[in-house]
């Protein structure tokens, strides 16, 4: 298949990264058909040198909000498209693409509002490549579906594993969700089981996020109310032969009121990341947002830090996306007035001796207000997708995707002016 080109990127469209160094320019990804209201990068992924993004309210041959996937692989030229994924049947609300994933030469978009089991019970679609031509091989649905469970809201795969949440399953309690193990044998998928919280209750929307490393699955349960109302909830399971059983649940410390600690989740090794973007932090203000680091020693897990943005303000949401990757983290702040209001902002943080220091902040210089810059986030390799579908670019709300390589700088020293928060308490990083 022939690439098409598709590096759109001037100094007027770099990213900055501060905090003592520059990053070289990014590469920005475009649709080449993209139209406004498209909401490209509505869901994005990266593996490698292959990127996925979704444009969950693109039209597709007169489908209204059909949406639809594309594919870059970066090559000597840079980024160029590779492919288009059509899912087949397409109809008009599936808002297909409103989540992606990527692993190797797999890539699977979530479509919550896709009719296969009833209205909006949702549907997850995959796609395989075999040299640089891309096939649809399956269509999941939940096996006990019901019309409204949002099955596929939330995905995440591993080579052998795949998790799909559906948050508003009403098996345990209205609302309260559920997630989906499948299996892989060669190329074959076999559903295995279905999980839902130890004390799940109604709106808790389980399920609204999850993600998978080895045999560990994490699922964010945003809206629990143990703590707090919608304070939120993280599930841990693990594996043990064909069953799987819940380890750990883990809260903040110090969770308030409509925090959704667990809205966003990742995990990497013994590691896992958890966003709680309304958080109201103190000296920062409400709806500021914060990130936990959870470890795990043995099968015990505990709160190692709570990480908040060194320059956050009122209303940021910090933690609308977040990745990990071994030593490094990423966590935007959509609302972020970086370059003007709502442009938004993407944050990297690096692990070292002593915990997790924040290394840079990456924002668009040609941001426009409401572009919110890291509505989703995805690390591969030492490489950020960074997205910002309500970009203008193509038309109002056309949408953009950012590819930022981190790696593109050297050591330096952490200003004093930054700080993180461990255990529920501010102090400086240094």
């Amino acid at each position: 298949m022939k690439l098409q080109s598709t590096m759109k990127y001037s100094l007027c469209a770099m990213l900055t990264a501060l905090a003592g160094h520059s990053f070289a320019a990014p590469d920005r990804l475009l649709a080449n058909d993209g139209k406004a209201e498209d909401y490209f990068g509505y869901g994005a992924a990266i593996d490698g040198n292959t990127v996925v993004v979704g444009a969950h309210k693109a039209d597709i041959n007169g489908i209204n909000d059909g949406g639809v996937g594309y594919v870059y692989v970066l090559g000597e030229k840079g980024w160029q498209q590779q492919a288009k994924l059509v899912a087949k049947p397409l109809s008009a609300d599936d808002t297909l693409g409103g989540k992606v994933v990527l692993k190797n030469d797999i890539a699977m978009l979530g479509g919550m509002r896709r009719d296969d089991k009833g209205k909006d019970a949702g549907a997850v679609v995959a796609f395989a490549r075999k040299a640089d031509t891309w096939t649809q091989t399956e269509i999941f649905t939940a096996p006990d579906a019901k019309p409204g469970d949002a099955f596929g809201q939330s995905v995440a795969f591993t080579d052998k594993l795949l998790v799909i949440g559906a948050p508003r399953n009403d098996a345990k309690a209205n609302d309260a969700g559920a997630a989906y193990i499948y299996t892989r044998s060669g190329d074959t998928w076999r559903y295995q089981s279905k999980i839902m919280a130890s004390d799940g209750a109604a709106g808790d929307l389980f399920g609204i996020d999850v993600a998978v490393d080895g045999n560990t699955i994490v699922v964010g349960a945003d809206l629990h109310d143990k703590t707090a109302e919608n304070a939120g909830a993280v599930y841990i399971y693990v594996q043990d032969g064909e069953q799987w059983h819940q380890q750990a649940k883990l809260m903040a410390s110090d969770g308030g009121d409509t925090d959704i600690f667990g809205v966003r989740v990742a995990i990497s090794g013994d590691t896992a990341l958890i966003s709680a973007r309304r958080d109201d932090v103190e000296g920062l203000g409400v709806d500021a947002g914060s990130a936990y680091i959870f470890e795990r020693k043995g099968t015990r897990w505990t709160e190692a830090q709570k990480l908040t943005s060194p320059d956050g303000a009122a209303d940021d949401r910090f933690g609308r996306g977040v990745a990990l990757s071994g030593d490094t983290a990423i966590i935007s702040a959509m609302n972020h007035d970086a370059q003007g209001k709502d442009t938004g902002a993407l944050y990297v943080y690096k692990k070292r001796a002593d915990g997790w220091h924040y290394s840079s902040k990456v924002v668009a210089n040609n941001a426009q207000p409401g572009d919110q810059l890291g509505w989703n986030v995805g690390l591969s390799d030492g490489k950020a997708v960074i997205a910002t579908p309500h970009h203008d670019a193509n038309g109002k709300e056309s949408g953009a995707v950012y590819v930022q390589d981190l790696n593109q700088y050297s050591t330096f020293h952490i200003e004093n002016r930054i700080s993180v928060a461990e255990k529920g308490k501010v102090k400086s990083s240094q």
